[in-house]
């Protein structure tokens, strides 16, 4: 559990990891690939560093981890950010333990399975907290029961699912990634496409977030391939999932040119998939609409994203979870192409649509802290509110001190 606080910015951080490692700013500077003067002006504040590429050069040349200058997970601070604190140890359990005792029902297993999904794109993270724990140990018994086994294989592959995606945005990326692997390896023994397919992505996306880009691209990419182009249903989703991730990845690897191709890709499954979402991924037009938004972040062309973003409207989207998202990548492209009213008024949105989504993203909370900063006074109503939302303090944005 990281030690940060919520007004602490990411450049302080920076500093002091530099100077234990015994580094100049200019030395740090070389080594991720940036001027000794970013770094500078990183560690007073008055640039953010909110670029996932950047930010894993910095962290590489630190010898530190993308979540030791992000300080995720922090300490909870409302209940919905206690439920999953207190749940993680559960689940750490629930992936450990032998299982034994009386053997679960599986209808009233994939009863809660589907909750448990419904529940992470609906943002509701407390019930999504709730249940994770119990439901990685009820589908492991499943799995590994004789009479149960297949179906107890498929429920835990989705649980693990559920669990890897959505805990890995809440900051808790090696647990995600325990899950994510875990999932895939029951989708191998499976045997099944879909699984295959559906943990695969997992395992890419925890990847990313780590800050293993190249990994995370190599897996998206040899799994699509192993969907094929041909494919319809549920499997053409997966396909074009995994062409986003593709996408994604390769803009942080400044690969523009394949991450145009990737997204090609996607946008020509839409077609095939015929609208089948039995995995709740939102593989719609809108929703691969609002991957483009991301995709520009990491592509460096963050101008574009408010208008890949303004392309959709938020009622097309059908989950809360893709309609923060979208409120979150349009808010941040606005802060980096000059346009910070805009920003907030975005960021006010999403935490509207889902607080937790917000809070959970550590480029907001450093951008929010940035336009604070900027601002005299703790500018205007509209941020001094947002500010307040994240709780950080308008009038003082610098760090807690205790």
């Amino acid at each position: 559990m990281q030690e940060g606080t919520m007004s602490e910015h990411i450049g302080l951080r920076v500093s002091r990891w530099r100077t234990m490692a015994g580094l100049t700013q200019q030395e740090l500077g070389d080594a991720a690939g940036v001027t000794g003067s970013y770094i500078n002006m990183i560690e007073a504040g008055k640039r953010t560093l909110t670029r996932r590429s950047t930010i894993i050069r910095v962290a590489r040349a630190l010898g530190v981890s993308v979540e030791d200058l992000t300080a995720q997970p922090r300490r909870p601070r409302d209940a919905a950010e206690l439920a999953v604190h207190s749940a993680a140890p559960g689940i750490r359990r629930a992936l450990d333990d032998d299982v034994d005792g009386p053997l679960p029902d599986v209808d009233d297993v994939a009863r809660r399975t589907d909750e448990v999904v419904r529940a992470r794109m609906a943002c509701d993270y407390t019930t999504y907290a709730r249940l994770l724990p119990d439901l990685i140990a009820d589908t492991r018994q499943l799995a590994t029961t004789p009479t149960t086994r297949r179906k107890g294989q498929r429920l835990f592959v989705r649980a693990a699912f559920a669990g890897a995606v959505g805990l890995k945005s809440l900051g808790y990326v090696d647990l995600s990634m325990r899950l994510a692997e875990r999932g895939y390896g029951a989708a191998l023994d499976l045997g099944e496409p879909e699984e295959i397919a559906a943990s695969a992505f997992a395992v890419a996306q925890v990847a990313l977030t780590g800050g293993s880009q190249r990994r995370s691209l190599s897996l998206a990419r040899a799994a699509a391939e192993q969907v094929g182009d041909t494919t319809t249903g549920d499997l053409a989703a997966w396909y074009g999932m995994l062409h986003l991730h593709a996408a994604i990845s390769a803009a942080g690897l400044d690969r523009g040119d394949d991450a145009t191709s990737h997204y090609a890709e996607a946008e020509g499954a839409l077609r095939r998939s015929g609208g089948a979402d039995g995995w709740r991924m939102e593989f719609t037009d809108a929703n691969v609409k609002t991957w483009r938004a991301a995709i520009a972040l990491e592509n460096g062309e963050p101008g574009r994203a408010p208008e890949y973003a303004r392309q959709v409207r938020p009622e097309e989207l059908r989950t809360n979870q893709r309609r923060a998202r979208l409120h979150i990548d349009a808010g941040r492209g606005h802060f980096l192409a000059g346009n910070p009213e805009k920003a907030v008024r975005r960021f006010l949105a999403a935490d509207d649509v889902s607080a937790q989504e917000l809070r959970s993203r550590s480029t907001v909370l450093e951008l929010v802290g940035q336009m604070v900063r900027d601002a005299p006074r703790g500018g205007s109503a509209e941020l001094r509110d947002l500010a307040a939302r994240l709780r950080i303090d308008p009038l003082n944005p610098e760090p807690e001190t205790n």
